[in-house]
């Protein structure tokens, strides 16, 4: 696969630039009159149609399948509202600007239309596709593929829909990053295993199966590593892969390993019972327990941090209960976030604004987010079931967590808007304790 072009183009060039470009292949961009800020208190929705695609040279069934990845993914984004095209009665008899009539597509209030053109090629042919701004008639994005074979459509749909996303909110990381999780393996173990937010790439990273339960993974903030804890039948190990082969696993002088984190210069800090309860250590280059960041009179575990390092979240029972709390990691006193219940499970958001936690309810618990400017506390999920360890995007605006609403526990996504929660398809059996990443640069 060949892409001839990758492009936002926003303002009056519109659609007779997108072809100059093609040929070009060179890139514009100006400023939309299209935007989402996905990132503020409020969230407008809008409306998208996929007009049905132009395949004129008989690449009908591909072109139908790129159609479903693309709706697929699309449906992950919660500011958008796909709208069948049939209920909009526009004229769209090509795919650029000059072949469609954008009045009724106004008059209906559709926000976003998308066109793709198939033409003959190698392999399956080659494939443009456009969104437009239905009120501007300009084009948000253009992107074209030559020789495109079978096995790349579920990639060109992922790169197409980041660049729409980033044309709306100036983000689009969602489709550049992946998930850790724990799966169930024979006997009583666990593993951890890999997938992208939209379903795609699922992999299994360890194989203990019966020997131990491989729990609690997180991602190095640059996508590379994995640290997790490996209970064994006498103790808990750390266990540290970095990308390919068998993780390597270490022990440390506590027979508890719990929460292991990365920080953002690549240290692992983890909470060890070194003097008979649980503090949260840095390790050294060796693995070994280093400086103590969060020793108080109570059990702390679950440390999380922003993307500078300077902030860390974590839970202590130090008043009875777990709360979260969250203090500068070079010094300073902890300040306690939660005023009562039951607090669990601290996500930080990479920009160091939020955190994300479970809070008990009743028999349940559920996700909130707690605003570390304003101090207010959001529920973000509800319904049916128990919602579990909460873990940021990269990007800061979607968050995964695990629930059991649908019966078996399995990983959804919503936003820290609390958006209605999608599920991530983990294949076959429960799927728990997700971990967001970027992918390795």
């Amino acid at each position: 696969m060949t892409m001839r072009v990758n492009m936002r183009i926003i303002g009056f060039l519109g659609a007779l630039a997108l072809v100059a470009c093609l040929g070009a292949g060179q890139a514009l961009a100006q400023q939309s009159s299209l935007a989402v800020d996905i990132q503020g208190p409020g969230q407008a929705k809008m409306n998208l149609v996929m007009a049905r695609p132009f395949a004129g040279g008989g690449q009908l069934s591909p072109a139908d399948k790129l159609q479903d990845l693309i709706n697929k993914d699309l449906q992950f984004l919660p500011f958008l509202q796909l709208v069948p095209p049939s209920s909009i009665p526009g004229q769209v008899n090509g795919a650029t600007a000059d072949q469609i009539d954008f009045k009724p597509f106004a008059m209906g209030k559709i926000d976003v239309l998308v066109t793709a053109n198939w033409k003959p090629g190698p392999n399956l042919g080659s494939v443009e596709l456009r969104a437009f701004e239905v009120y501007t008639q300009k084009v948000l994005v253009g992107k074209g593929y030559d020789g495109v074979t079978d096995a790349q459509l579920p990639d060109i749909a992922d790169r197409f829909c980041m660049e729409l996303m980033l044309a709306l909110t100036g983000q689009g990381g969602f489709f550049n990053s992946q998930i850790a999780f724990v799966k169930p393996s024979s006997g009583k173990g666990t593993d951890i295993w890999t997938v992208r937010p939209t379903g795609r790439g699922l992999t299994r990273v360890t194989s203990y199966n019966e020997l131990g339960m491989a729990v609690s993974p997180a991602w190095s903030f640059d996508g590379r590593r994995i640290a997790f804890t490996l209970i064994g039948s006498r103790s808990h190990y750390l266990g540290v892969w970095s990308g390919g082969g068998k993780p390597q696993v270490y022990t440390l002088p506590s027979t508890n390993v719990v929460s292991p984190r990365f920080m953002p210069d690549g240290q692992i800090a983890v909470s060890l019972a070194l003097h008979g309860k649980a503090d949260i250590y840095v390790l050294g280059a060796n693995y070994q327990p280093g400086r103590a960041i969060a020793t108080s009179p109570g059990i702390d575990v679950s440390p999380t941090f922003d993307a500078s390092g300077r902030l860390m979240a974590y839970v202590s029972d130090e008043t009875g209960s777990p709360n979260i709390y969250v203090k500068d990691v070079s010094g300073g006193s902890p300040r306690r976030l939660t005023s009562s219940g039951y607090n669990t499970n601290p996500s930080m958001s990479p920009d160091g604004k939020l955190v994300a936690f479970t809070k008990q309810l009743g028999g349940a618990q559920k996700v909130f987010v707690h605003d570390l400017s304003t101090g207010q506390e959001t529920q973000v999920t509800s319904g049916g079931g128990s919602d579990e360890n909460p873990s940021f995007s990269p990007d800061g605006y979607f968050i995964a967590f695990s629930s059991t609403r649908s019966g078996q526990k399995k990983i959804y996504v919503t936003t820290r808007h609390g958006a209605p929660p999608v599920m991530i398809p983990t294949g076959d059996g429960a799927a728990q304790m997700p971990a967001w990443g970027p992918l390795p640069q």
